[in-house]
């Protein structure tokens, strides 16, 4: 499978496997959240929606030395954070919308990404959330955001080429919370 080596617990799913509906993507801006972001734009049609969610940390007023400091300046930061989030979340949002049909919107949360992704999955009716991996396999944070996420929903994680999918709690036992794969049926004649 062109060198990608996944553990047994992670199957890959085809291209065609990515979901549909309305779908929360993780985004921030770096090259493995483009390609997730880009992943579920090829696959999505003019009935989907896509929602690009970044977690943002809350702002922080810089530590004055003096007591002297100048507000102003402590209101600039806050200023200039917001103007660089505003412009990862609009240049996503229309690379997004050049490669499909679907309607996508996007929106910065301030909230850990495991708390921001939950929370705009349930505040949207997500189907599915589609978050970038940079390895072969999800990482940590991916686990962790699986056992977040309200049943019903599937979590994707994609390195734009290479796609697993998470199972949804309802179908682990109240015993074991650890998300696992469950197998996607590919395409006739895959």
């Amino acid at each position: 499978m062109n060198g990608l080596v996944l553990s047994r617990r992670w199957n890959p799913v085809p291209v065609d496997g990515l979901p549909r509906g309305i779908v929360v993507v993780g985004y921030s801006g770096t090259a493995s959240s483009r390609d997730a972001a880009l992943a579920q734009a090829d696959s999505a049609d003019a009935r989907c929606r896509i929602a690009l969610v970044m977690a943002i940390e809350p702002p922080r007023s810089p530590r004055s030395d003096t007591f002297l400091h100048d507000e102003l300046k402590s209101e600039a930061y806050l200023l200039s954070d917001g103007a660089i989030v505003d412009e990862q979340l609009r240049h996503g949002r229309e690379l997004v919308a050049r490669r499909t049909t679907a309607a996508v919107t996007s929106e910065a949360i301030v909230a850990d990404p495991v708390r921001a992704l939950v929370g705009a999955a349930a505040r949207h009716r997500a189907t599915a959330v589609v978050v970038g991996m940079r390895r072969t396999r999800p990482t940590v944070q991916v686990r962790r955001i699986a056992r977040e996420l309200p049943d019903g929903v599937d979590l994707f994680a994609t390195d734009g080429l290479h796609h697993v999918r998470l199972a949804t709690r309802s179908s682990v036992s109240e015993r074991r919370r650890s998300p696992i794969l469950r197998p996607v049926a590919g395409p006739a004649g895959a």
